[in-house]
């Protein structure tokens, strides 16, 4: 919630991935050689280190250890939903063993 109400472009960041500035050569779109950015560029390229630093902030030593890697914000963000939430398999198999708990439970 802080970093939509901080910026919503920076929750759009987060998860469509980072700007890349392209440019159409010969009709085909290619990415820009960086003399060739915009102001508007290099201001939707700060979208990604912004966003990057407030994850960066909000992360103990040991999650940090972990992200430090990432380029994107958007892969920081889909690493930490991995390491907490679980893949859908991961979540499947949590939700039939907390299912077999309560059956035990109730017996």
């Amino acid at each position: 919630m802080f970093i939509k109400t901080e910026d919503y472009e920076l929750w759009n960041t987060i998860i469509k991935g980072p700007y890349v500035p392209m440019t159409i050569v010969d009709g085909k779109t290619v990415k820009k050689a960086e003399e060739q950015y915009t102001q508007e560029d290099f201001a939707r390229l700060s979208k990604n280190c912004k966003v990057m630093h407030i994850l960066y902030c909000g992360l103990d030593a040991n999650e940090y250890n972990c992200i430090c890697a990432c380029e994107s914000a958007k892969e920081i963000w889909d690493k930490l939903v991995v390491t907490y939430e679980g893949t859908s398999q991961v979540r499947e198999t949590k939700i039939n063993m907390f299912v077999h708990q309560y059956e035990l439970l109730r017996m």
